[in-house]
């Protein structure tokens, strides 16, 4: 593979000993194509990266449909780089800034730099993230899906989940798989990646599947960032490994749930994050209609992620933020 860009090339035996040789305990999350590890580049003699050399690696799995559904191994690898790499998308702060990569038969990978605190899907759930942490991670994740959308060429991302979002020990969102990308630079869907199955049950448009996935638009990616929104919110996630239970069956998926107890100027906060700094009831019932807006399954009910990005921002606990003083127990990034 060649790339005409600046960025390290690593081997094998690099990414191996950053990530004590992908040691589970490095092991952040599995996003639908690849597995996220911690690594530490420093003890390399690399002098790039974050200064504590702390970086993020992310890793092909062997057995992943974007290998086996096409001819080109490394198609992934190289549209992932042209994109992060482009003038018109380098820097954005919530995008990932690339180190590296490596593409040998057996590992294919790419550096980010990044110092990783975990996945949104593993902290959703958790008690150390906090109210105004979360609305945070909603308004800078929706800023970066209107800046995507907004291209001339718009950028469709369409297997949008909370595994493919990483924070940083600041509580920074940054999107970390590209592997269904299209528009923009990459150009439309090719049918390649049209066969490869959508392993995002849960995040996929209902509408979209219910017209056999031959129709896409931005409100795609509405709907998954909705689905983000509500399990934000009332710390919860979609219970996949229930799904097809008889039981159970569909209703363990958020936006599921959500229709189901939802009823207008209602709250879907949970109610432990009612106790944080900064949180104020006007906005709980803004923010829960703001996401059932979202998972309308008609397309055309949904609102654009511009509409998401002034909804959020005009949010009290955000026009307040400056003058409120904390008053409430507060979390941190960094918590247990």
């Amino acid at each position: 593979m060649s790339c005409e860009t600046n960025l390290v090339v690593f081997t094998s035996e690099d990414l191996k000993l950053c990530t004590n040789n992908f040691h589970r305990n490095n092991l952040i999350g599995l996003t639908q194509f690849c597995k996220l590890y911690s690594g530490q580049i420093k003890q390399q003699g690399f002098s790039i990266g974050s200064q504590a050399g702390d970086v993020t690696v992310k890793v092909w799995d062997e057995r992943s449909s974007c290998i086996t559904f096409t001819n080109d191994e490394f198609l992934m690898v190289k549209e992932e780089i042209q994109f992060l790499t482009h003038p018109s998308i380098k820097g954005h702060p919530n995008l990932v800034n690339l180190i590296g990569y490596c593409c040998e038969k057996e590992v294919k990978g790419i550096i980010y730099d990044l110092s990783p605190w975990d996945t949104l899907h593993n902290l959703i759930p958790k008690d150390n993230m906090n109210w105004v942490q979360r609305v945070n991670v909603l308004l800078q994740f929706a800023q970066l899906l209107e800046f995507l959308h907004n291209k001339e060429k718009p950028y469709l991302l369409l297997n949008i989940n909370a595994s493919h979002i990483m924070l940083d020990w600041e509580g920074k969102p940054t999107l970390v798989d590209y592997g269904l990308i299209s528009g923009g630079i990459i150009g439309e869907m090719t049918p390649l990646k049209k066969k490869m199955p959508m392993d995002t049950i849960g995040f996929v448009d209902p509408f979209f599947a219910a017209k056999g996935g031959s129709y896409w638009d931005t409100s795609c990616d509405v709907f998954s960032f909705g689905v983000i929104l509500l399990g934000l919110i009332a710390k919860r996630n979609s219970e996949l490994e229930n799904v097809g239970k008889p039981q159970l069956s569909l209703d363990s998926l958020v936006h599921n749930w959500a229709k189901n107890v939802y009823r207008p100027s209602f709250s879907l906060v949970h109610r432990s994050l009612q106790e944080d700094w900064g949180y104020f009831a006007e906005d709980s019932t803004a923010i829960t209609k703001l996401g059932m807006r979202c998972v309308e399954f008609f397309q055309v009910n949904r609102p654009t992620m511009k509409k998401v990005v002034e909804c959020l921002q005009g949010l009290l606990g955000f026009r307040r933020l400056e003058d409120a003083r904390p008053n409430k127990r507060e979390k941190t990034c960094h918590g247990n």
